[in-house]
């Protein structure tokens, strides 16, 4: 393992990632992704109760690809700066705060998913957490493409963008294509490697190839995959509103749980309850630039009732911004870093909070 903020070859790691964006070799890209494996024991051991390990260590991948893309020296030095650590973990910091927002996301999808288990459409069968006019479309979306596919005779990760390396399970065969497709990926750990991105367009850039044609494409987004036929970007045949009415009239169109102490009287708790939208956290991303929109009175709609009662009900201009960064998605790290708070500080205001009933009910309800 290498040692804190240093490669296998012994290049600081930031200084690596500007190596790696000037010459644009992938082996100067290993580098950060050998030091970056060494840490994905620990992140996962943070989500394993979340996703799977495979679609942990995807989307680890993605997101460490995104960070080195992003890394610009003259900023690092800003936060550095501000933060008080040395240059030596100046990539670091951005890549911890890239998997932190990306940590309480996840979290935050889970608590929605608690809230408002999945239904099953009676179309599709497909598990969904509401069945709308939109969803009876049964349109398929980057989400659902197939996680593999088979490609001159090795199984293929699926990519929706290209990227620095591609990732091969080795050579196809029946009982492992149908391990992988169950996410049984323990008994095939060692055949899984990285090769350098193998595929190409017709004027020569990287594409991606299409798990269902078979075709290299630029990208694959929700607009590519509306524009192949039907077998490939449909569940099932789509549906009107109206029809389905007719034909399911006992369906189930969304589920919700509620606490049996919910308080049915009419006073603040009440009003307050509500007064909040059931889908708070309902924005995919939460980038931790957003407190200037909240400090600047831009505020989204779906926050806009929450944090109306957190200004008329909550006093100390500190505990607000707290009560409005947590209901706006972020976690306890992220509030520490935006408002420059120990987080020691910020967990006692936290445990303070649920000795005020309604400080409490505000954070019941986020």
């Amino acid at each position: 393992m290498s040692k804190l903020n240093y490669c296998i070859n012994g290049n600081p790691v930031t200084e690596q990632v500007i190596i790696y964006q000037k010459s644009k070799d992938s082996r100067d890209y290993l580098q950060i992704q050998w030091y970056y494996d060494n840490y994905k024991e620990k992140w996962y051991s943070q989500l394993s109760d979340y996703m799977d390990r495979m679609s942990f260590e995807s989307d680890f991948d993605y997101k460490l690809s995104i960070a080195v893309g992003l890394f610009k020296a003259s900023t690092a030095k800003k936060l550095q700066n501000k933060n008080g650590y040395g240059n030596l973990g100046a990539f670091n910091g951005l890549f911890y705060k890239i998997l932190s927002n990306w940590k309480s996301n996840i979290k935050s999808a889970a608590f929605r998913v608690k809230r408002r288990p999945l239904i099953q459409c009676p179309i599709c069968n497909r598990y969904v957490v509401r069945i709308d006019a939109e969803h009876l479309k049964h349109l398929k979306k980057t989400g659902d493409l197939p996680r593999f596919f088979v490609w001159n005779g090795n199984i293929y990760e699926t990519f929706c963008f290209p990227q620095t390396y591609a990732i091969t399970w080795g050579n196809n065969t029946y009982n492992k294509r149908l391990a992988l497709f169950d996410k049984n990926i323990k008994p095939y750990l060692e055949d899984r490697r990285r090769v350098r991105w193998p595929w190409k367009t017709k004027d020569g850039k990287k594409g991606v190839m299409c798990p269902f044609t078979h075709k290299i494409v630029a990208q694959i987004d929700n607009k590519y995959i509306q524009s192949l036929p039907s077998k490939h970007s449909k569940y099932s045949e789509s549906t009107i509103w109206e029809e389905f009415i007719v034909k399911y009239p006992f369906a189930h169109i969304q589920s919700e749980i509620f606490d049996l102490d919910k308080s049915v009287g009419v006073d603040e708790n009440t009003i307050l309850q509500d007064s909040i939208s059931k889908d708070l956290r309902v924005g995919e991303k939460h980038d931790v630039l957003e407190y200037n929109k909240i400090k600047s009175g831009s505020v989204p709609l779906i926050y806009e009732s929450l944090f109306k009662t957190i200004e008329d009900c909550v006093e100390g201009e500190t505990d607000r911004d707290i009560l409005k960064l947590i209901a706006s998605g972020h976690s306890v790290e992220d509030v520490s870093y935006i408002l420059a708070i120990n987080k020691k500080d910020i967990r006692c205001r936290l445990r303070t909070f649920k000795n005020d009933e309604l400080k409490q009910k505000i954070l019941e309800l986020v």
